[in-house]
């Protein structure tokens, strides 16, 4: 288990109330918001992205892709392997140039890609919602100087949150180092943290987790 790490600044609250509360149009333009497709849903036995979840016929992926569409418009990309059937359901596709590596290599593939920062979103976190997006932008945009902006809990979490550009030289040498934790591989200095709720930030991990088909989360 990884233990705390030092911290660029407190954890802020996604609803905590600032002079700063709203994302500039012309920021949240800068970024772009992407879903992790690539995982490969070991301890949940079957391609979870596509487990029947809520209402109206929907699956679990289609969730965190509208909690993205609700602050960038239709805009959001997958990046990663996944079944070809899931790419409609998103706004695009991102390549994954680095396939079978991990979140990191999700990234990667996307900073290389857009000019400028990318909003990350698991696949399987169908529980975040825009207002912890909106906590997260804002973070961002108040410390530009900042190489990521994480999601945290009672932990980190690197697979929500936005990476900037100065992010990628640091990703890219882990990358190439065979060590693919995204927890350790930017200097804990120039990372920020907002804090989100337990709720937002779980995973679907396993089919146990599933949330009961005809029960809307959103």
């Amino acid at each position: 288990m990884v233990g705390p790490m030092p911290r660029l600044l407190p954890a802020r609250s996604s609803t905590m109330k600032s002079e700063h509360t709203q994302v500039s149009p012309e920021f949240l333009a800068s970024v772009q918001p992407i879903i992790l497709v690539g995982g490969k849903s070991r301890r949940f036995g079957r391609d979870k992205l596509r487990e029947p979840w809520g209402s109206e016929g929907r699956v679990l992926v289609q969730f965190p892709i509208k909690t993205l569409r609700a602050v960038f418009g239709y805009r959001v990309k997958l990046v990663g392997e996944c079944d070809p059937a899931l790419a409609p359901l998103a706004d695009g596709v991102i390549p994954d140039l680095h396939p079978g590596t991990g979140p990191i290599g999700g990234i990667v593939s996307a900073l290389g890609q857009w000019a400028g920062s990318v909003f990350v979103l698991a696949g399987d976190m169908p529980g975040f919602r825009a207002a912890e997006v909106s906590g997260l932008l804002v973070e961002a945009e108040i410390h530009p100087n900042a190489h990521a902006v994480w999601a945290c809990t009672d932990r980190l979490h690197p697979c929500a949150g936005v990476y900037t550009q100065l992010a990628l030289p640091a990703l890219q040498t882990r990358l190439s180092s065979g060590n693919r934790s995204l927890l350790t591989a930017l200097d804990p200095i120039t990372v920020c943290q907002v804090r989100v709720s337990s709720e937002a930030a779980a995973n679907v991990n396993r089919a146990a987790d599933s949330h009961p088909v005809g029960e809307d989360i959103l």
